[in-house]
Order: C-alpha cells, then structure tokens, then sequence
C-alpha cells in the first residue's frame, strides 16, 4: 500500500500551493494599496471641508435653476 503521492505529483501540488500563495499575497497588497490611496485622498478632503463657507439659508440666494 503506497501512501503519499508521487514525486510528480507532489511537485505538481507544490507549484499550485506557490502560486496560490504569490496571488493571495498579491491581492492583500493591492488592498493595502487602495487603502493608502483613500486615506490621502480622505486627509486631504477635510481641508477642504474646513475652507468651504457655509451657506446661510436665511439669505435666500436667489432661485436655483
């Protein structure tokens, strides 16, 4: 009774378990780049919101189009 693959096979399995693993890792780092991407462009909207006025509703503005 054999028990195990063969050395083909197992080779087989190996390069399939390396590639699983390379894309597995690729795909966490390009997560982790869109997550840096958001953060900057998040840090530099709230500048922005704190230099945009504020609109007075009293004032009325005039009627939209």
């Amino acid at each position: 009774m054999q028990h195990g693959s063969t050395a083909a096979d197992a080779h087989n399995q190996a390069i399939a378990y390396i590639g699983q693993q390379v894309a597995n890792q690729s795909s966490f780092l390009a997560y982790i780049d869109v997550f840096q991407v958001l953060a900057i462009v998040s840090a530099c909207a709230i500048p922005l919101a704190l230099v945009l006025r504020r609109v007075d509703p009293k004032a009325g503005g005039g009627p939209a189009h």
